[in-house]
C-alpha cells in the first residue's frame, strides 16, 4: 500500500517516540521482546501490519543513510561552505532531528585555513538488527 507524506511523517514522529527500536544506546535495543512491543504499538496507531512497518522503516533508513554519508563526504573532501552537501529529501531533517544522537561527531581541522569542520559518522546503524 501507498504511503502519503502525512502518513511517512507520522510514522516518523512515532518512530522516534520508540528509542528501544533505532538507538544501540537503549536499554532495551537488545530486548526483544521490548523491542516487538514497541513495534506492536505502531502497528496499533499506524493500523498497518508490523511486516509493512519495518519496511518502510529500512527503506527511510536506507536512503536517510545515503544522504548523510554524502554530506559527510562533502564536509571531507574539504568543500567550501557553500559547496557542503545539503540534503533536500523530505524526510531527511526530521529523521536527523533523532538519529544525529546515533551517529558520532568528529572535528577535523583544515590545516590550510585553520578551520574546524564537525563530521558526523554513522555507527551501529548499518550492523543493527533488522528482524526484532
Amino acid at each position: 500500500m501507498e504511503w502519503s507524506k502525512k502518513e511517512t511523517f507520522q510514522f516518523l514522529k512515532l518512530f522516534q517516540k520508540e528509542p528501544m527500536i533505532w538507538d544501540p544506546k537503549n536499554k532495551f535495543h537488545k530486548n526483544n521482546h521490548k523491542v516487538n512491543e514497541a513495534w506492536a504499538r505502531l502497528s496499533e496507531e499506524m493500523c498497518r501490519p508490523v511486516p509493512e512497518l519495518k519496511n518502510k522503516k529500512n527503506s527511510l533508513m536506507a536512503t536517510f543513510r545515503q544522504h548523510l554519508r554524502r554530506k559527510k563526504q562533502s564536509l571531507k573532501s574539504g568543500a567550501g561552505e557553500d559547496d557542503v552537501y545539503k540534503p533536500v529529501w523530505l524526510y531527511y531533517d526530521a529523521m536527523e532531528t533523532f538519529l544525529a544522537s546515533v551517529y558520532k561527531c568528529h572535528t577535523n581541522i583544515n590545516t590550510e585555513e585553520g578551520l574546524h569542520e564537525e563530521l558526523i559518522s554513522p555507527v551501529l546503524l548499518d550492523g543493527d538488527d533488522e528482524t526484532q
